[in-house]
């Protein structure tokens, strides 16, 4: 009982004293509309093992909760803390009840920031922002009523995100910081935590930034290269056979005109890879070409169809025969550390190329026939491609064959991590269509229980980026861009060869859509991450790899807003700690001493 007595007084004094208070803007629904109300919100961080505990009152959203979740990650990738060994308990409390709760992310990241780092708060800096998972401010609602929440807390400064100086009020534009001038409060626009950060601490943390490897980078150009020159090779081969095929035939004026349409169109992104061969952008030419070919099967077995050279039915039972061998390719290889990301790309199109026969034999029992082939064709493509995927690195003798099990805890992180960011996704935009995020989360968790673990990882991270789109698409797409090669630069330095990352990024950089550049700098820096994840599990246990992900540069005496701010007020967090610490130590005495008694 003593001893209960005991961790209670030191839990008591832990949660008091070291927690860190942060106030966020909300907006309460009353009778008059919509108020812009200030909340309170205490963080503490203990030794655990990666769990996020929430208590609020009243009762928020559950969006509050996904959001809590992603800021304690974003919070641990920021500081270099390893999340997993720690847990994280935020209370809320506010005296009305409040509308949603995503607006606090960006907020409760920063004060889980403070609380790991025992920094100390500017306690009149306000924010407002949901957290995006690689640490950029996505956009919220009611930016007026929250800086006039930022007025009753006392707050001169009020951070809003990128974008959102001038808000819609009933078909005005109503400037924010003029808005705020007038209630004696700064409104500045942030994009990330690390610009929001120096504002509430006077510190700032500067992204760890790393070079690149030439050497690996050298070894990525010649592995693609060989690869694009197969597949444009194979791609204009078809081109030039095709060609003379259709020429020579006539299958009706409708379908005559839109197979020779079609083959422009093939053409065309025969050329669009040549061109991207001769810039050495290898993987952007593979691409090209590869949807070429897809275009180009399509044609070809449509034109068997009409000819009667080959039955609808005969060419699927061919395509899921073959690709059933294509399958036993993939899974025969041995996952190592030399190949687990091509073994990964591959069962990822294996996948996929099943889901699109799946597709064509519905076509094919709805009487689509021409939709058949085309799902037909793709999905043939799509098995290729894996056997290529696997097949692009030699056998190397010297590499550790690994034992997939050993993924498992890995595995289980990506599909946490997926299933809480398409929840919060789905409760930010609940309008948004959200069938293909739950049949990717399906696919995860179907992986996940066969002990697949590798299809799990990557269809984790289908998930998430299908998911993030959203929030990131009106943000800045240069961050998005940054972020991702330094990832990439960062996997680089720990000797890994991130094909999958350097692809994307590639890509990503060749387009000119937004959406899609978003999409592909998403997917570059996720497959980056994965490549580190998966050295450092297969090796937490040793001394073999460099810890440098741990490693952040932090500036202090940061000049913030014109005003330098210095990290003096630190030094009461530090004596309050001692303090702590000695009525731990007599608590702990004392008790002991009764107990020897």
């Amino acid at each position: 009982m003593k001893k209960i007595l005991a961790l209670l007084l030191i839990t008591f004094l832990l949660n008091s004293v070291s927690a860190v208070i942060i106030k966020a803007p909300a907006v309460s629904l009353t009778d008059k509309g919509y108020i812009g109300v200030p909340i309170n919100i205490q963080i503490n961080v203990t030794k655990g093992n990666g769990h996020v505990f929430m208590d609020t009152m009243p009762l928020t959203e559950l969006d509050m909760q996904g959001s809590a979740r992603i800021a304690a990650k974003v919070a641990g990738e920021i500081t270099g803390k390893d999340m997993n060994r720690y847990n994280t308990y935020i209370v809320v409390r506010s005296d009305v009840p409040v509308v949603g709760g995503p607006s606090a992310g960006g907020t409760m990241t920063i004060g889980i920031i403070c609380e790991l780092m025992n920094w100390s708060l500017n306690k009149h800096v306000m924010m407002t922002g949901t957290i995006n998972p690689d640490g950029s401010v996505g956009p919220v609602g009611g930016i007026l009523e929250k800086i006039e929440a930022a007025k009753k807390a006392n707050c001169t400064i009020m951070l809003i995100p990128k974008g959102q100086r001038y808000v819609d009020v009933n078909g005005n534009k109503v400037d924010a910081v003029e808005f705020g001038k007038k209630l004696g409060v700064k409104v500045i626009e942030v994009g990330s935590i690390y610009e929001a950060l120096p504002y509430f601490t006077g510190k700032k943390i500067v992204m760890k930034e790393y070079s690149e490897n030439p050497t690996i980078e050298k070894k990525y150009k010649s592995i693609m290269k060989k690869l694009s020159e197969n597949i444009l090779k194979l791609a204009n081969e078809k081109y030039e056979n095709l060609s003379k095929k259709l020429n020579a035939s006539y299958v009706g004026y409708g379908y005559q005109k839109v197979l020779l349409n079609d083959l422009t169109n093939s053409k065309t992104l025969l050329e669009r890879a040549n061109d991207e061969y001769l810039k050495n952008k290898y993987y952007s030419a593979t691409c090209s070409a590869f949807n070429a070919l897809i275009k180009l099967e399509t044609i070809e077995h449509t034109l068997k169809y009409l000819t009667g050279e080959e039955g609808v039915k005969t060419f699927l039972t061919d395509v899921q025969d073959k690709i059933s061998c294509d399958k036993k390719i993939v899974y025969s290889k041995n996952i190592t550390t030399n190949n687990f990301e091509e073994i990964l790309a591959g069962r990822m199109r294996i996948a996929e190329a099943e889901e699109l026969l799946d597709n064509a034999w519905k076509s094919y029992y709805l009487g689509d026939y021409d939709e058949a082939i085309k799902y037909g064709s793709f999905a043939k493509m799509r098995g290729d491609s894996a056997v290529w995927w696997v097949s692009l690195k030699e056998a190397d003798n010297n590499s550790e064959v690994i034992n997939e099990s050993k993924l498992k805890p890995l595995a289980q992180q990506y599909l946490d991590n997926a299933e809480t960011i398409s929840t919060y996704v789905e409760t930010l935009f609940p309008n948004l269509p959200t069938d293909e995020l739950e049949n990717d989360l399906k696919s995860a968790n179907k992986a996940y229980k066969s002990g697949d673990y590798l299809l799990a990882i990557a269809k984790s991270i289908e998930t998430c980026v299908k998911a993030e789109v959203p929030l990131v698409i009106f943000g800045d797409i240069e961050y998005s861009k940054k972020y991702a090669r330094n990832k990439i630069n960062l996997a680089e330095n720990l000797g890994i060869t991130p094909i999958s990352a350097l692809s994307y990024y590639e890509y990503g950089s060749s387009l000119n859509d937004t959406i899609s550049k978003v999409m592909y700098y998403k997917y570059s820096s996720y497959y980056a991450q994965m490549d580190i994840d998966v050295v450092k599990e297969l090796n937490k246990n040793s001394n073999n790899i460099k810890n440098i992900s741990s490693e952040i540069d932090i500036v202090t005496n940061e000049e913030v807003d014109g005003k330098e701010i210095t990290s003096k007020e630190n030094n009461v967090g530090i004596i309050i700690s001692a303090i702590v610490g000695g009525l731990i130590g007599f608590a702990g005495g004392y008790f002991a001493r009764r107990a020897s008694a």
